[in-house]
């Protein structure tokens, strides 16, 4: 019995001494002891793994925020490029618009000055060519005594402006007679008549021109252009007449009347061309200056 005893309170010696010597995590249940001991560093490693993806995802979403700012930028930029071209756009259609104003104004004026001179000089529309006749040698009478008494050079400027007067003045009173082209015709045949205003004191110029200067340095250049540039101009207004002459359904003694004063007016010019090309041809000693 007492054997018994001792070897019972040694088993339980062994026992006591088995448990105060173990570690801690061996009495753990299954899982939880030594095997989480040992799953330790594998447990940090992931997640270590854990944060650098997120660090990561962190900076890609940073990327995108800045290709987000970098496009609103670009899209800020571009509509702004956009409304400056639709601001220039714009102020060239107004430009635009201010010239059209400007050049109906002035066509306005040019009609205007037209039924002015009309009224003033009396012209009256023609209701036959026979009267249109009759009109055009009143005039005639008229100028002749108008000039009766002037020197010879003053005539031979007075004679054409005259005889450019009568025709320009006809071809207006044939406007009613000509139809619908009357009106156009009638605006050429003005337009003319006030270039003839402006070439007769070129060419009155270039005849009292001094002998000295004309030795010396030849012929009147400027006056010889600008008279050149006026021809050059009813030459033109002549063809568009013309023209509307043979674009429209006229009567015979109608076609007939526009021709004969359509004849002086190319006399004119050419009597004119001849003018300025011997002036220009006039070399004095020093006509390089």
């Amino acid at each position: 019995m007492k054997q018994l005893i001792a070897v019972s309170a040694l088993v339980m010696l062994v026992c006591v001494a088995t448990v105060w010597a173990a570690p801690a995590g061996m009495i753990l249940p299954h899982g939880t002891g030594l095997q989480d001991m040992t799953g330790g560093p594998r447990l940090l490693a992931d997640v270590h793994d854990v944060v650098l993806t997120h660090e990561t995802i962190q900076e890609q979403r940073e990327d995108i925020r800045q290709e987000v700012r970098d496009t609103r930028q670009d899209i800020a930029g571009n509509l702004t490029a956009g409304h400056e071209a639709i601001v220039e756009q714009r102020e060239t259609m107004e430009n635009g618009q201010v010239n059209l104003t400007a050049g109906h104004e002035v066509i306005q004026q040019e009609r205007q000055g037209m039924v002015t001179y009309v009224h003033e000089t009396k012209v009256t529309l023609a209701q036959n060519v026979s009267d249109l006749r009759s009109q055009i040698q009143t005039e005639r009478q008229t100028a002749q005594a108008e000039i009766a008494n002037l020197t010879d050079a003053q005539k031979l400027g007075l004679v054409h402006w005259h005889d450019v007067g009568i025709a320009t003045t006809a071809l207006m009173s044939l406007q009613d007679l000509i139809g619908s082209d009357g009106q156009h015709v009638a605006d050429l045949a003005y337009e003319i008549n006030a270039s003839e205003n402006n070439i007769t004191p070129l060419e009155q110029r270039i005849e009292n021109r001094n002998a000295v200067f004309r030795f010396l340095l030849g012929g009147d250049q400027v006056a010889a252009n600008q008279i050149n540039d006026q021809v050059a101009l009813n030459q033109q207004r002549i063809q568009n007449i013309q023209q509307l002459m043979q674009n429209s359904t006229l009567k015979p003694d109608v076609q007939q009347a526009m021709q004969d004063q359509i004849t002086v007016l190319q006399q004119e010019q050419s009597r004119l061309a001849n003018l300025t090309a011997v002036e220009q041809n006039t070399r004095g000693l020093f006509w390089w200056i």
